[in-house]
């Protein structure tokens, strides 16, 4: 099956999310407003802040901030410099530095590459109520009061704050001094929720406290190593320069392959998948040109032969929702026919295990996801079979007869877009990855958006009997058999996608809303990357 949606981030650790006790009857306290108001006077309104953290393992005591060989000052920091409401937020992970921020008018994110994507619907909305908690926001902020707990020992008064254009968020206040205690971001929302643990605060200043640290699944432990309070200028607040770059010698094309791949279900058709040549350090390999990659992975033992240098670990997920340890390295070049991709930081793998549906096929030596196309017009003509790496300063794609650009949100360093099932609206990613199916999320039916009974769903007009089959994504083999079913259509921009193969993948995965297009449908164009423009142009290929 497909190497589906990957998702390369700086941690490997489970998601393990929890959320704040029941609340007790007849227990409210003083009104939110002046909940608030307690905490903002605790912690002081300082004109700029500097903000250093030190990486503590989620299991171990201070001493364990050092890293592998023993050095403390090299351990992962965290640096956030604001001004108000706008911020710019540095992670120095081990040799990988990523950034956000906000800019007054948009949040934004930066990979370990330089390259940066504005956060959109979903991501921006969990940033703004972010960054409205961390910034000490709050005081115009709908809330309202929800009784005293016991939170983490501490006792506690709990408000939810509901920002307009963000996600609620329940804030436990320590009842004696109003400092956080504990915040459960989108509390009510089985797939999003995050909650993050104040382990005290320090006095920087004069009556301006910050958090001593502060820990969470999801992000990790942090502790207060550096401060200050001083003036933030804008080059502080500016964001990062792309360090990775394209070297634009040539329009030529260069041949790709177009693959195909037997699943291990004899009544599914044979899927498809581009695969390029692109040689490193001297070494060629073949890699899966894979949209639905957040970045550029190399698997072992390819990887090995070029002799990297390692800068740090980290690790990604697939379609399954597994975490894979995995170490990151800088490339020199990543050559494709005359350009190259020269300074690109890069995910190391464990060796993939052989496909069970084509055992004469050797594994793919690596994918190439959103880093080699982010900074490049990638044109893939897959009529022809090749592919032109052109400079997005120059060039403009061709928007021809029948011919539609998306834009494409690209939040998540995928193409995702929106789509129509069943009258129902969701979104999807255009993954290049996937060999074969549309995949949505299993909550259109757990829902009841889409009705599932007795093996029969009902989507798109008609009914058709349910199988399942186990995925097959970079993260290993699913233990859970996806339910799929045969839709009359999915809507996709201005093309009827009809009869189409679609299986529900889990909700831990997509979200309420999300999935992936696979190349059942994406074999009928061509396609042109335009992501400085966030643009994904489809072009009909007669295929």
């Amino acid at each position: 099956m497909p190497l589906a949606k990957v998702s390369i981030t700086m941690s490997a650790a489970a998601l393990v999310l929890a959320a704040l006790p029941p609340l007790p009857a007849g227990a409210l306290t003083n009104d939110a407003a002046a909940i608030v108001a307690k905490h903002e006077a605790y912690v002081g309104h300082p004109p700029g802040l500097v903000l250093t953290y030190r990486y503590l393992r989620a299991t171990a005591t201070p001493a364990a901030s050092k890293d592998q060989s023993g050095d403390a000052s090299s351990a992962p920091s965290l640096t956030t410099f604001r001004r108000g409401a706008v911020y710019h937020r540095l992670g120095d992970l081990t040799g990988n530095s990523v950034e956000n921020g906000f800019t007054g008018r948009a949040f934004w994110a930066s990979n370990e590459n330089g390259y940066t994507v504005v956060e959109y619907e979903d991501a921006a909305r969990n940033r703004l109520t972010r960054n409205l908690v961390t910034g000490d926001l709050l005081t115009d902020v709908p809330a309202t009061a929800r009784g005293s707990q016991t939170v983490d020992g501490v006792a506690a008064d709990v408000v939810r704050i509901m920002p307009a254009s963000g996600v609620p968020a329940d804030i436990a206040f320590d009842h004696a001094t109003g400092a956080y205690v504990q915040v459960a971001y989108d509390p009510d929302n089985g797939y999003g929720r995050s909650v993050v643990h104040y382990d005290g605060y320090t006095e920087i200043a004069p009556g301006v406290r910050v958090p001593s640290g502060y820990h969470s699944s999801d992000y990790g432990a942090w502790k207060l190593a550096e401060h200050a309070v001083r003036e933030v200028t804008n080059d502080d607040l500016r964001g990062p320069v792309p360090t990775a770059k394209w070297n634009f010698v040539s329009t030529d094309a260069v041949p790709i392959d177009l693959v195909e791949h037997q699943t291990p279900y004899a009544f599914l058709p044979r899927g498809q998948a581009v695969e390029l040549r692109a040689t490193i350090q001297g070494h060629t390999g073949r890699f899966l040109l894979d949209s639905g990659a957040s970045g550029i992975i190399l698997y072992r033992p390819y990887a090995d032969a070029l002799k990297l240098t390692m800068l740090g670990r980290t690790g990604f997920t697939g379609v399954n929702g597994v975490g894979v340890a995995a170490q990151s390295a800088r490339v020199p070049s990543i050559e494709l026919g005359k350009n190259s991709l020269t300074n690109v930081v890069v995910t190391v793998a464990p060796a993939l295990p052989p496909d069970a549906a084509n055992p004469q096929n050797n594994p793919v030596d690596g994918i190439l996801g959103y880093d080699f196309l982010a900074g490049a017009l990638v044109d893939v003509d897959t009529a022809n079979r090749t592919i032109r790496i052109l400079d997005p300063n120059v060039m403009e794609p061709t928007v021809g007869k029948g011919a539609y650009a998306f834009t494409v949100n690209l939040a998540t360093r995928q193409p995702e877009v929106v789509l129509r099932v069943n009258n129902v609206t969701t979104r999807a990613i255009f993954d290049t990855g996937n060999d074969f199916l549309a995949v949505l999320s299993d909550d259109l039916k757990t829902s009841g958006r889409l009705v599932a009974l007795n093996d029969v769903l009902n989507a798109g007009g008609g009914q058709t009997a349910d199988y399942q089959i186990n995925f097959m994504g970079v993260d290993g083999p699913s233990n859970i058999p996806a339910r799929c079913s045969r839709l009359n259509e999915i809507i996709v921009g201005p093309y009827h996608y009809q009869n189409v193969e679609t299986c529900f993948g889990p909700a831990k995965v997509f979200g309420r809303d999300g999935g992936l297009i696979g190349f059942d449908f994406l074999r009928h164009f061509n396609w042109t990357f335009d992501y400085a423009e966030s643009k994904l142009v489809l072009t009909p290929n007669g295929k």
